[in-house]
């Protein structure tokens, strides 16, 4: 009779790592960055203000417009539409500091409790956790802010001497209100990009509300004569300037870029943003 010995299994570190039926995959971080996104009260905190300060401005201002209506001329449907517009989105100049708050705090907020370690430890490419989060982030944003818009085009259109919105011009109507919320949803990443840069909370959105709203106010103290008109030509590039060229026509200050060029100013803005918080992440710890 012979006797089979079974070798005993290792469990010493030169065992193999145990196989898993499970896999981390893009799709997974993606749902991961959804449920952190939604069961922050920030986040609804947040939207709610969106919406209570778009719908809020949009009504102040359509009654003012209404209370000077007749002084008002009749207008072409293309210029009805732009008052209109301007009316509706006319709150961005507020709720892009919300959507530069909530990108922020999205990444702070782990870095501050320690669960960006668990996070890198389950994606350790550590690229791969920032596209998901900015993905949901602006995905999140966007529809939120075409929501916020229509709500707030139903509720002031009825008011505006010159009527609602007609949507039988689209690129008067329909395109600068979709321009707008890809302006915030483009905010809300490059909120992404600069906490993962900084790290810091408040730091963090010092530089971000720093960008988007501080700047383009500073070029107002630069008188418009020769030798500063660079900086105002440089002003319309920046990211709020150029978001303002995009939906409402002009900006708050510089120059006035064509939709195509603004919205590439946009794009480009947030993949550099974007990119100093991927260099960040990958050659810093956690």
């Amino acid at each position: 009779m012979t006797t089979t010995t079974v070798p005993a299994r290792s469990t010493g570190a030169d065992a193999p790592p145990a196989s898993s039926a499970y896999r981390l995959s893009f799709g997974h971080l993606l749902h991961s960055e959804w449920i952190k996104l939604t069961t922050l009260r920030s986040t609804w905190w947040s939207i709610g203000l969106v919406a209570l300060v778009s719908i809020g401005l949009s009504l102040l201002m359509a009654t003012s417009l209404a209370s000077f209506a007749g002084d008002v001329p009749p207008m072409p449907v293309v210029e009805a539409n732009r008052q209109a517009v301007q009316v509706v989105v006319f709150s961005t100049v507020l709720t892009q500091l919300l959507a530069m708050i909530l990108g922020t705090i999205t990444v702070t907020g782990e870095y501050s409790t320690g669960m960006i370690r668990s996070t890198l430890t389950a994606a350790p490419g550590r690229v791969a956790p920032l596209f998901a989060k900015a993905i949901v982030l602006a995905v999140t944003m966007f529809v939120s802010s075409v929501v916020v818009f229509t709500a707030s085009a139903l509720v002031s259109g009825p008011i505006l001497p010159t009527g609602p919105l007609d949507l039988g011009y689209p690129d008067s109507s329909v395109l600068p209100v979709l321009g707008a919320a890809l302006y915030l949803a483009l905010i809300a990443v490059m909120g992404v990009g600069v906490g993962f840069i900084i790290r810091n909370g408040p730091g963090a959105l010092a530089a971000g509300i720093g960008l988007v709203f501080v700047a383009p106010i500073l070029v107002m103290f630069f008188p418009r004569v020769e030798s500063f008109q660079w900086i105002h030509d440089a002003a319309g590039y920046l990211p709020s300037n150029a978001g303002q060229s995009l939906f409402m026509g002009s900006p708050m200050t510089g120059i006035t870029l064509e939709p195509v060029p603004a919205l590439v100013t946009l794009l480009a803005w947030t993949a550099v943003v974007i990119a100093g918080g991927i260099a960040v992440l990958k050659t810093r710890d956690a």
